[in-house]
């Protein structure tokens, strides 16, 4: 490729795969309360790197990041394990961000041997609190506060574990709190910040809480989730949003993801790429390749 073309090249830094024929994914069984998702029926089905592969043909990607999909969570190593398998047949994905509980009693054996894995660069634990239970997915909306918790927290840099952050508005001043005690931790938030509420004043309390967010050094974002809480989402009405996130966090700590196949909910693969591109347009060629691909090589180890 040409420096031209390789500054476009795009490291997916969110994407999920899924094997529902062979494994138990609670958050996609059809008994549970419809989430902020909505209707889960049509990604209800194994999604494996050839349907990756197929959805995102001739579009730029060169590399992925797959992120905790849930599987088999009683067991927080079963995920692993299968990806490991995938990614020796496959050649994908390049990188995981796996789960643990980290207040659970014996998190130091699970990360270690998390990390014992040559692909596993980070952990993501959902921390999404609400008001409704609907959109809830911790046990309690502090707890980044928890002592035990933090303990856990405490062992992923001294194991070369970054931390993937998905949370609401609100709890971002914890999060802000919970990077400055630990600055040698790189933290990524998810989904620039899970904008569940878009009415004026919820995005503006949003707004607010992103800036500050951004204030820690060891906090990067990730631009990706464009439908959730949001379903008819527009490039329109999505780009300025991203562009408050990149102007909080720079082209140096911003990355881009797909967060297939659950965005397939909402959109196709080729109108999120072309979201994507929106954002990059007017950045220089080096800071559209930090952004798209080399930030996300670096935080990621890829």
């Amino acid at each position: 490729m040409t420096p031209i073309e390789e500054s476009w090249a795009i490291v997916d830094t969110h994407q999920h795969f899924q094997s529902l024929s062979d494994a138990a994914y609670p958050w996609l069984d059809p008994d549970r309360p419809e989430p902020l998702e909505g209707d889960l029926t049509p990604i209800r089905r194994d999604y494996l790197p050839a349907d990756y592969r197929r959805d995102m043909e001739g579009l730029g990607i060169v590399k992925t990041v797959h992120v905790q999909n849930g599987r088999n969570p009683a067991d927080p190593l079963d995920e692993t394990r299968w990806l490991s398998a995938l990614a020796r047949r496959e050649a994908m994905p390049d990188a995981i961000v796996a789960y643990v509980d980290l207040a659970a009693p014996d998190i130091e054996r699970v990360l270690e041997a998390h990390a014992g894995f040559p692909r596993v660069r980070g952990i993501r634990q959902i921390l999404n609190w609400h008001d409704d239970p609907r959109l809830r997915s911790a046990p309690s909306p502090d707890l980044m506060e928890s002592p035990q918790w933090r303990g856990g927290f405490a062992r992923l840099a001294p194991l070369g574990l970054s931390f993937d952050l998905q949370l609401y508005w609100p709890q971002m001043d914890m999060a802000l709190a919970l990077a400055r005690a630990f600055p040698g931790t790189s933290i990524v938030l998810e989904h620039f910040g899970m904008v569940a509420d878009r009415s004026p004043e919820g995005l503006s309390a949003w707004r607010a809480a992103i800036s500050r967010l951004a204030q820690a050094p060891n906090v990067s974002v990730k631009l990706c989730g464009f439908g959730l809480g949001a379903p008819a989402w527009t490039i329109e009405n999505t780009v300025p949003l991203l562009c408050h996130v990149l102007d909080a966090f720079g082209t140096e700590r911003t990355m881009v993801g797909t967060n297939m196949p659950v965005d397939l909910l909402f959109a196709s693969p080729a109108k999120i790429v072309s979201t994507i591109h929106a954002i990059v347009m007017g950045l220089s060629m080096h800071e559209r390749a930090a952004l798209l691909r080399s930030n996300a090589e670096k935080v990621y180890r890829i």
